[in-house]
Formats: structure tokens, sequence, C-alpha cells
């Protein structure tokens, strides 16, 4: 048989598969509850001349909260998906769906393209992808993780000014955006920090153009509405590496908040220190996103930052079998199985009369402590420092 053929048969069942394995994914997006966390109304509300932070923190009613769009994001945010506030909500989020499918899919294209992986490997990679559950869950929430994702890979793949300053909309999403900036801090690329903020100054400036607002208030409105909707189990309540010090009450809050502050710091240095040093963009795009996995608050949706780390364990895997094998493992876990075995737990002890303390909050840190180790793994055991002649040498 044809190989070109073969292929196409290939390439045929599996778009069947995914087609209708998505036809319940599409109704969730659609339903009622469907893309809750799309920040739809925020920007409908700047874009209608109204400061959606002061609205909501003085809960003035200006600006309604509608489903769970809280509206923490940075002000650029909210100007660049002005083309969605023009269309009416159920247009919106179908549109919103269509926009982050192209862009994990994107995502996955342009790593296997750059790293020059196969055409099967590549459509597998993607196929695997797109059928994961937290893919799925990206897509019914209307989470912008995979939209941050898109931003944060761009400087691995291009060398261009333009992939530099557009790194800097990964900047909206605070717990992810942070890490590429400490990360041009800890390898003295002043210049890419400087071309990276220009998103953030720019969205800024017009977000207060639009709203009649303070630029010297409305910098911080952001950060005020975080720590603000925390109270209100916001995203700053998850459980992260450091975060035993407010769970556990080991200290009154401001001595804990004050070390995890620091704990943090110091940890995420150290470890940007040693990933600056990797030569290979792959590998150091993945150890990055492990790093912000483990350093900061997230909820679930989050695992689709394990994507470089799927596509670098298949593309080197060759080189050493063994991590090969734990990071696929962790990928499969993380990816398609985390959802799953955490329902399941949580109904063998309601079952079982058993406290769900263990679920809400040891499990959480045995996940980061997977990751931990998997972090630590690939810095000091990759093939790239076995084997450096096989590599190509990635100018970051």
């Amino acid at each position: 048989m044809n190989k070109n053929y073969f292929l196409e048969i290939f390439l045929f069942i599996l778009l069947v598969v995914l087609t209708h394995s998505y036809l319940p994914t599409v109704s969730e997006v659609l339903s009622g509850s469907g893309s809750a966390d799309f920040q739809w109304q925020p920007a409908k509300c700047v874009f209608e001349g109204i400061n959606h932070y002061q609205s909501y923190l003085a809960r003035d009613g200006n600006c309604k909260v509608f489903m769970s769009q809280l509206g923490e994001y940075a002000q650029g945010f909210y100007i660049l998906i002005y083309p969605f506030t023009v269309l009416e909500w159920n247009d919106a989020k179908l549109l919103w769906f269509l926009f982050n499918v192209t862009l994990i899919i994107s995502i996955s294209f342009l790593l296997c393209k750059k790293f020059e992986l196969g055409k099967i490997e590549t459509y597998l990679i993607i196929f695997f992808i797109l059928y994961s559950i937290i893919a799925r869950i990206n897509f019914i929430m209307g989470q912008q993780t995979i939209f941050t994702l898109f931003f944060l890979t761009l400087p691995f793949i291009y060398k261009s000014k333009l992939s530099i300053i557009l790194s800097g909309i990964s900047y909206f999403k605070y717990n992810i955006g942070y890490g590429l900036f400490f990360l041009y801090l800890i390898s003295k690329e002043y210049k890419k920090i400087i071309f990276s903020i220009i998103p953030c100054f720019v969205g800024l400036i017009i977000y207060c153009l639009i709203t009649k607002s303070s630029i010297l208030k409305n910098i911080f409105q952001p950060f005020e509405l975080m720590v603000f909707n925390s109270a209100q189990g916001s995203t700053l309540n998850r459980v992260f590496l450091f975060s035993f010090f407010r769970d556990f009450s080991i200290f009154n809050n401001f001595i804990n908040y004050s070390l995890i502050g620091i704990f943090t710091l110091l940890f995420n240095f150290f470890l940007l220190k040693k990933i600056s040093q990797i030569n290979n963009n792959l590998l150091k795009l993945s150890c990055l996103c492990l790093l912000i996995l483990i350093s900061t608050p997230h909820w679930g949706h989050d695992y689709i930052l394990l994507v470089p780390l799927l596509i670098y364990s298949i593309k080197y895997y060759k080189f050493d079998l063994f991590l090969f094998r734990i990071n696929l493992l962790v990928c499969i876990y993380f990816l398609h199985l985390y959802r799953g075995i955490q329902i399941y737990l949580d109904i063998v002890f309601s079952y079982l009369k058993i406290n769900t303390y263990f679920l809400s909050t040891a499990y959480p840190y045995l996940d980061l402590l997977v990751l931990l180790i998997v972090l630590i793994l690939n810095l000091i055991s990759s093939p790239l420092k076995k084997n450096p002649q096989k590599f190509l040498s990635e100018g970051f």
C-alpha cells in the first residue's frame, strides 16, 4: 500500500474519532454553564466605558458579575478580546472555543516543526492533546491558559523582536507569565524585558483612556481584585509548593504569607538560573512550565502547560529511555487521568465515609511532589547533558 495513502487513511480515522468524541464537548461549551471562565463580561464593560476592576471591588453593580468571570487578568487582555464583545454571549463563547482549538493545534504543530518531529509523530501528538481530558476542560470552561501558553511558547520557537514583544501577552495571566519575565531577568536579557512589557504598557494606556481611569490607580487594581477575590475561593487559595505555611497555619497570616513569598522567590531564582543554562529550547520551555506549575497556585486545567514536556519526551526518547518513560507517564496522568482519578477517589472516600481532607489538601501536594521530581530529573539527568553532541544548540 502506498505510504501517503496509508497516512491519509490513518489521519481520516483519527479525525473521525476526534469529531465523534467532541460532540459532548461542544454540547457542554454551548450549554448554559459552558465557558463560564471566559472573560467576556468584564471586557464588554470596559468597552462600555466602565472600569470593571473598580466596579467589582466596590460591588456597585455597574459591571455585573457574570458566571465565574472575576476579571482578575491584566488590562491588556480585555483590550485584546474586544472582537468577542461585539458578539452575543452564545456566539462569543463558540468562537472562543474554536479559537482555543486553533491555538492548541498551532502550539503543538509549531513546536513539532521547530524541533523536527516527523509527520506521524506530530499528528499523534496533536491527537493525544486534543483527546485529553485537560484540553476539553479548558475548552468547556472557556479558560485562558491555552491562549497564555501560545504566547509563552513564541520566544522558544522564533528569535525575532516581534516574538519577544508578543511573549509579553503571557504576562496578562500572572501565575503563568511571571516565569518568562523572571527567566529574562535571570538570563540578563534586559532588552527582552523592555520589549516584552510593551503589551502590558499599551494595554494599560488603552484601558485607562477608554474607561477614563487614573493610570496610577488602575495599574494596581488587578492585584487588588485578585486579593479581594481570594476571600471568595479564587485561584490564590489553591495549593502550590510553599502554601503549606498557609494551609497548616504554622504562624500568623503575615508571617505565613511573607515566608511563602520569600521561599517562592528564592526557589524560582535558583531553578531559573539552572534553566537559563540549558541550550535546548524545548527542554528549557518544558522545565519552565514545570516550575510554573509547581511554584504558583493553579487549577487542574493549567496542566495543559505539560504539552512542551510531552513533545520533548517523544522527540528525545532514544537518548534516555528511563527519563522518557517518566515524562510520558506524568504527561498521560496529568493530561488524561488526573481528573478521572480524583473523581473516582472522591466517590470511594465518600462511600467509605472517610474524611476527604486527603483529597482536598494532601493529594495536591503529592501531585506537586511528582512534578518537582520530574523537573529535577530533567535538569540533572537530561540527555542534553549526557549526549550534548547529538543535540542542536538552540540559542535563547
